[in-house]
């Protein structure tokens, strides 16, 4: 089993295998604990694939 993995968009912690998407951005693999944080991060990859920037929670609703 994988260690848990932060979602970029809302920095939830899930674990790999729970993930509803995943996707590839600048050769590294992202995890999404929704469809809408996936959403967003499909909009504007740039704004959460850099690790050193820290983002809150986006208020999807999915939770």
């Amino acid at each position: 089993m994988a260690d848990n993995v932060k979602d970029p968009v809302c920095g939830m912690e899930i674990r790999p295998e729970d993930a509803v998407a995943t996707e590839e951005h600048a050769g590294r693999t992202f995890h999404f604990c929704s469809p809408a944080c996936h959403a967003s991060f499909v909009k504007d990859p740039h704004r959460y694939s850099h690790p050193a920037e820290e983002h809150g929670h986006e208020g999807h609703g999915g939770h």
